[in-house]
């Protein structure tokens, strides 16, 4: 149980760990409630992740989430609709997908620029800082990667459970990572305007989405599942939530 509270930053966790745990004994804890703790926990770290196009980061990871939700749903979807009603289910599918590249290549973009300065950082003596977030990114990301290549020749539901676990997990570790790596940085204009890019992409994505969940339904009710939908707009709605704090406060 104390296991989950270390999701939230050590500050909150002093000050009101005790009285959340008291709740979550209180009764008995679903799946479902070990979720919202965990989302909410980190949520609750982006708060102090620092100048705003760090929660647009923050706000990336979780849209990723909800955007590889996303993909696993739409799988064939074409099968559902007749050759002749493709066109705006086809044109929204569309949208989602280039708005990602174009979201993605901007957060790879601010990557690479901040790269130099991280790697001075760390000849400077940043390791020591950096060392915990920086080792639980790359054991998640090597359980993740590891369990792909058992899932591609065995397909249990326990090893694929396992890589969308460590998969998640290496994304969040890998985020709090760089938001680390980036606080110790000077911050550039040039970050806003990829973080601004960024958050206009999301929005355009869950704008795409909607329209072909809506499509989709109409047309088949059955193919998307309630925890499919609900799962893919929480993350995504998550993720914008954050990038838009960030234009508000920036």
């Amino acid at each position: 149980m104390r296991l989950l509270l270390r999701v939230y930053p050590r500050r909150w966790r002093d000050r009101y760990g005790d009285e959340l745990l008291a709740l979550l004994e209180a009764e008995p804890l679903t799946w479902r409630a070990r979720a919202n703790v965990v989302a909410a926990g980190l949520v609750e770290r982006t708060r102090g992740s620092g100048p705003g196009h760090l929660r647009v980061l923050w706000g990336w990871a979780f849209f990723v989430v909800g955007g590889m939700a996303f993909q696993k749903t739409s799988e064939h979807w074409q099968g559902v609709f007749p050759s002749g009603h493709l066109a705006t289910p086809t044109v929204a599918f569309d949208t989602v997908q280039v708005a990602a590249v174009i979201g993605s290549a901007a957060v790879l973009a601010g990557v690479a620029l901040a790269l130099p300065a991280f790697v001075r950082d760390l000849r400077r003596g940043g390791w020591t800082a950096l060392r915990r977030p920086l080792l639980a990114a790359a054991s998640g990301t090597i359980v993740a990667a590891a369990s792909l290549l058992v899932l591609s020749h065995d397909h249990a539901l326990a090893v694929g459970v396992v890589f969308v676990l460590s998969a998640i997990f290496a994304l969040f570790a890998s985020t709090h990572a760089a938001v680390a790596a980036a606080r110790r940085l000077p911050s550039q204009r040039v970050y806003s305007v990829l973080a601004t890019g960024v958050t206009l992409t999301m929005v355009v994505m869950v704008g795409a989405a909607t329209a072909w969940f809506a499509a989709v339904t109409v047309r088949s009710p059955s193919f998307v599942g309630a925890t499919q939908l609900a799962v893919t707009g929480a993350f995504m709605l998550t993720g914008v939530a954050l990038a838009v704090t960030r234009t508000r406060t920036a």
